[in-house]
């Protein structure tokens, strides 16, 4: 039986759950994620797991965050002014709202507090910080 070596194209499934068993991130049985491994298009963890699995094989991993969406840094939690945002748009805690940095890129932040004059945006990746358990299932080799 072929077993799974760099370079090789894989199609795989997965599940990530947080450690409170809540899934995160899961990908359809119908539509396999298709992958070269080695090719860095997933975490270097994962890539490690699916050398020598073989077709049909499942293996499950716990990344710790400097191995997924990176540390909860701090220096990305933000106090904006209210006046920049969108009228229309509600701001509330939890909500999810984007800014235009001056060199015109795109920044997506969860709101953690609505104050009189500000809100306090996190501009972290929402799972940055937090372990994650990645099951990956070999479904065929390429």
């Amino acid at each position: 039986m072929t077993v799974i070596k760099e370079g090789v194209k894989v199609n795989i499934l997965f599940e990530a759950k947080l450690e409170t068993g809540e899934i995160v991130l899961k990908t359809e049985e119908e539509q396999p994620l298709e992958v070269v491994v080695g090719d860095g298009n997933i975490p270097k963890s994962i890539e490690k797991i699916l050398i020598d699995m073989k077709e049909g094989e499942t293996k499950t991993i716990t990344l710790e965050p400097t191995e997924a969406f990176g540390p909860k840094r701090d220096e990305l939690i933000i106090d904006l002014p209210k006046e920049g945002f969108d009228p229309q748009v509600e701001l509330k805690v939890g909500s999810r709202v984007s800014i235009n940095s001056p060199e015109g890129k795109k920044f997506t932040g969860t709101v953690l507090e609505v104050k009189d004059e500000n809100i306090s945006v996190d501009f972290n990746h929402p799972l940055a910080g937090k372990n994650l358990i990645f099951t990956v299932t070999v479904v065929s080799i390429v």
